[in-house]
């Protein structure tokens, strides 16, 4: 085995004992916790932080980074379905996070008026972005990088 694959092997091990558990657990949680910020923002009637957005970009650096290095994608040959999972997730983060800042901006001024078409315009985006992202999903379905595509 040569130096060069044995710091391949090292680097994918860390980043499968750091960077994997944080996708698996994460991006599901960042899904239930962006539908407890747009309830928040509704219930107590003002914007607090946004970071929908920031956990979509850190999601998709270390997703890239896994597709980009060949060491990394060892992962998406050993658990087949892992790529269908962060695919479909990270487009979920990314709806929710832009729904997240569409409901913010509603929110800046304190008038009712504005507040309900803004998180009227939310529920409609997030009801579209699901119905295209499923669409998607039929006509071209995410095929698994490693394993068996059945």
């Amino acid at each position: 085995m040569s130096a060069k694959s044995t710091i391949g092997n090292i680097a994918a091990i860390l980043y499968y004992i750091l960077a994997l558990p944080m996708l698996i657990l994460y991006l599901p949680y960042t899904i239930a916790d962006s539908f407890s910020a747009l309830k928040m923002i509704v219930e107590y009637g003002f914007s607090g932080v946004d970071n929908g957005m920031g956990n979509a970009a850190v999601f998709g650096l270390f997703i890239g980074i896994s597709l980009l290095v060949p060491a990394f994608r060892k992962i998406y040959y050993k658990l087949p379905w892992f790529f269908p999972f962060v695919k479909i997730l990270f487009v979920d983060v990314t709806i929710l996070g832009v729904s997240i800042m569409i409901l913010h901006y509603g929110y800046q001024v304190k008038s009712p008026v504005r507040n309900i078409m803004f998180l009227i315009l939310t529920i409609v985006q997030i009801v579209v972005c699901r119905i295209l992202m499923c669409s998607y999903f039929y006509k071209k379905p995410v095929k698994h990088i490693g394993g068996s595509n059945g």
